[in-house]
């Protein structure tokens, strides 16, 4: 609980602020759900009590509006509601679908930093996913979990609130959100993330870690990665240390470049890497590989006329002028450079 902590300690130096609350008399929101039905917002809320500095509590409000769910958390806290060291904030998907009263809520709260992370969940993992860890609190993992995955595996994205925010107002671009489960390992409950998750007219699309790590290349969020290529009838990984892509529209085509500096991680496959063709041919079948990946991934957006890769979003800046992305001609080229064969020698 040492973040919980040092979170006290800050608020202990806001003692100047004109709207300064005594420490006892504060209760910190460190995570939200928020799911909407029948006309209602049912938000739970993990918070962290003041008592003894590491209590953690999990209150559930039924109300109109994200206003009176909160002041209902006020009430029942018997406590001030502090929102700035708010850490996730995870959506069902009727609250994604139906309302964006929380959005609203979170612009007009002064006291909100509006950098916590978005998370969608299915509705039944709901009720446990702000129970499940009562010591370090499931917010507090849940922020660690996905900036571990950003810097490790690349198998989700990060979606700060504002970036939401950003993608809710910003012309070709729709929002695309992690997913969270809970599954069992050894007969205990644990928080799992599993791609991402976005919505065409009421159609949920899931991208499986795959495509979310092939989504984090195009549109360069990527950090480093290991993916695994066919070849022949055996498979090598190949971890994908940087790369960069650049867009072009020309000719009414959009076109992907995309560049990858790798090393051979794992290796069952027949060619020798003893010798530079070979490796060579390595590379081609990667590129080949990973351009069908793309192509692939790109088609799911068309078919769903969901741009959650941002492709209209680039043209409209670009040239002013409105598509629908499945209707925008695409072009891919993948250019693999492997650096490095380890240890390894066959």
């Amino acid at each position: 609980m040492k973040k919980v902590l040092i979170v006290f300690s800050f608020i202990l130096l806001l003692s100047g602020c004109y709207d300064y609350v005594e420490i006892n008399d504060l209760v910190i929101i460190s995570g939200m759900l928020i799911d909407y039905k029948d006309n209602k917002y049912e938000i739970t809320s993990q918070v962290v009590e003041n008592e003894d500095k590491t209590k953690i509590k999990v209150y559930t409000t039924t109300c109109y509006s994200t206003d009176e769910c909160i002041y209902e958390i006020s009430k029942l806290s018997n406590k001030d509601i502090f929102t700035s060291h708010m850490k996730v904030l995870i959506l069902t998907e009727s609250a994604v679908k139906n309302s964006d009263n929380y959005i609203d809520y979170f612009l007009r709260d002064t006291k909100s930093k509006m950098n916590f992370y978005v998370y969608y969940i299915e509705d039944k993992y709901k009720k446990d996913i702000l129970n499940i860890y009562e010591d370090e609190g499931s917010s507090f993992y849940l922020k660690d979990l996905i900036e571990f995955n950003n810097k490790v595996f690349s198998s989700s994205t990060p979606l700060s609130f504002l970036d939401l925010v950003y993608k809710k107002v910003e012309y070709g671009i729709d929002p695309i959100y992690p997913n969270i489960q809970i599954i069992k390992n050894n007969e205990k409950k644990v928080i799992y993330l599993n791609g991402l998750v976005t919505f065409s007219n009421n159609k949920k699309i899931f991208l499986d870690d795959n495509n979310s790590i092939l989504l984090n290349i195009i549109t360069n969020k990527l950090n480093k990665t290991v993916v695994t290529i066919p070849c022949d009838n055996d498979i090598f990984s190949l971890a994908v240390n940087s790369s960069k892509t650049k867009y072009d529209w020309k000719d009414k085509t959009f076109n992907f470049d995309i560049s990858l500096n790798t090393k051979i991680n794992s290796y069952n496959c027949k060619y020798d890497l003893n010798y530079p063709k070979d490796i060579d041919k390595l590379s081609k079948i990667t590129n080949e590989y990973i351009k069908k990946s793309i192509i692939d991934l790109v088609n799911i957006s068309k078919e769903n006329n969901n741009d959650f890769i941002g492709i209209t979003s680039y043209i409209y800046k670009h040239s002013k002028n409105k598509y629908e992305v499945k209707n925008i001609d695409t072009n891919i080229n993948v250019n693999t450079k492997i650096d490095s064969i380890g240890e390894i020698r066959k």
